[in-house]
């Protein structure tokens, strides 16, 4: 008797909360619903149990419904899905959305630049660390990115000539050595750990990927008791223990400096590494430093940002070449004419005067957005197209979907075209239409770095080799694991190009 008491009690707080869950959402009944749609759970049964592929796939398929705004359910909640310049636009630049929503909670990286869903808590960190991105920063980068894609081509030179490769892996470690070189100032060619590290970062963003958008793996009560839950747990400790080592090291050094050189104030113009200002900044009215924990989560927030994403974006714009012979041709005509010769330096001068490489890295980035899905969260009430939007919802967009709309892109919005970024093309074309970085205030910080390292890599890796593939566009499959990725190797077959005098 006592349990079918304590049933009903549940079942009726259940049914309450239902019903409050309702009318708290009884705005989303101007929103239309992505179909199809099961009474009561709405797309529950859609988002449980599946893999990043499926992932992905369900949310290419529901945003291709969607021509401005749409919603998925989860129960009586409604995740409101974007899709057009216009209402990008209202979002983006709109001072009550730099929340984030409860889905970044489970990255457990709280106070980085891409998790930290409090928007004014964001604000104070993206003012203090806008200078560790700043135009001097980036040009004493360049050189070392260069030594760093050098060491990459020279490596790449067995297997010219010979079998298929995949590129992504050797991508990958020349993009986690730029970033360990410009970040935490390690210039050894191969840290102790280093590929145990990258393992565990690839198969943590796999196991966040997949809990995302699972809504059986939502509540932390059932989550700990699956066995992702303890593999993430093994993965957390490997990437934490490796990159707090790097921290720990780093601020012994910078004591040392200190020792030797006291005179030097704290914003020397030596200490450019990230790492190096992130230890000394000072933030906030309070003026004080940030805390371990917080240096910890930027760190692997620009690491994981930094390294994953330029290393896919790099990879795909590689691939893209080598299915179009004709424009890789064009791109390399357009390098030899800027760099003339060996003597011929990288420098912001000379990569600005690749205006077609770097249209070819837009239309890839188009094309591929290596962040596709993404959401902010209101703080207080929006309207979006007649529709009052009260606080605390989520809203969802994707510039996979974004970057595919006919009506801006044309009727074959699948074709690798760079001219689609050429000055007159770019002038007529809505400004938030295009947004691999995000857009608006809370863009990405380190976009321009991004840009400057595919920039180098496109340069050197083109100059020494000719790539070819068999692997077809419309044959590309894509996974869902925080950045999109392909699955399968970026399989390429490399030609040595005739020396340079």
């Amino acid at each position: 008797m006592l349990f079918l008491v304590l049933l009903f009690v549940i079942a009726a707080l259940i049914t309450l909360q239902y019903a409050r869950w309702i009318r708290i959402n009884s705005y989303s009944k101007r929103i239309p619903s992505v179909e199809p749609i099961v009474p009561i759970l709405g797309h529950i049964p859609m988002l449980c149990g599946i893999n990043t592929q499926e992932i992905f796939e369900f949310f290419v398929k529901s945003f291709q419904q969607v021509d401005r705004m749409g919603k998925i359910m989860l129960g009586p909640v409604p995740m409101v899905m974007v899709n057009h310049p216009d209402l990008m636009e209202q979002i983006l630049t709109n001072g009550d959305m730099y929340n984030k929503p409860f889905l970044y909670d489970f990255f457990e990286l709280g106070v980085g630049l891409i998790t930290e869903r409090d928007g004014e808590k964001w604000k104070q960190s993206r003012k203090a660390l806008n200078r560790t991105f700043n135009s001097q920063i980036l040009r004493g980068f360049l050189p070392l990115m260069d030594a760093r894609v050098k060491t990459l081509v020279q490596k790449l030179e067995p297997y010219a000539g010979g079998g298929e490769i995949d590129l992504l892996e050797h991508i990958a470690e020349c993009t986690l050595e730029m970033i360990f070189t410009t970040t935490m100032g390690r210039c050894e060619e191969k840290l102790p750990g280093q590929t145990k590290f990258l393992h565990h970062v690839d198969l943590l963003m796999k196991l966040i990927g997949e809990r995302i958008f699972n809504v059986n793996q939502f509540l932390d009560v059932f989550y700990r008791m699956t066995k992702s839950y303890q593999t993430r747990k093994v993965c957390e400790d490997v990437v934490n223990e490796f990159t707090e080592a790097i921290i720990q090291t780093r601020r012994e050094e910078l004591e040392k400096e200190r020792r030797l050189a006291p005179e030097q104030d704290e914003f020397h113009s030596k200490l450019l590494i990230f790492l190096d200002q992130v230890l000394t900044i000072r933030k906030g009215e309070e003026n004080t430093g940030f805390t371990d924990r917080e240096i910890l989560d930027h760190l692997l927030t620009i690491m994981g940002a930094g390294q994953d994403t330029s290393a896919y974006a790099v990879a795909y714009t590689l691939l893209l070449l080598a299915m179009n012979p004709n424009i890789q041709n064009k791109v390399v005509e357009e390098i030899d004419s800027v760099f003339s010769s060996n003597s011929v330096e990288v420098t912001v001068d000379t990569l600005q005067q690749l205006k077609y490489t770097e249209q070819v890295i837009k239309e890839s980035l188009r094309l591929l957005p290596v962040a596709p899905i993404l959401g902010r969260e209101t703080s207080k009430e929006i309207e979006l197209d007649g529709v009052r939007i009260p606080p605390n919802q989520m809203i969802m967009y994707n510039l996979y979907a974004l970057h595919r709309r006919p009506d801006v892109w044309g009727p074959d919005p699948e074709r690798f075209d760079p001219d689609r970024f050429g000055p007159e093309a770019v002038t007529n074309r809505h400004p938030y239409a295009y947004l691999p970085f995000s857009g608006g205030l809370r863009n990405c910080i380190g976009w321009r770095y991004a840009l400057n390292s595919m920039r180098i890599i496109l340069l050197r890796i083109l100059q020494n080799y000719e790539l070819k593939t068999d692997l077809r566009q419309s044959e590309m499959r894509f996974k869902f694991e925080i950045t999109m990725k392909l699955i399968g190797p970026h399989r390429v077959w490399l030609t040595e190009r005739p020396k340079r005098s």
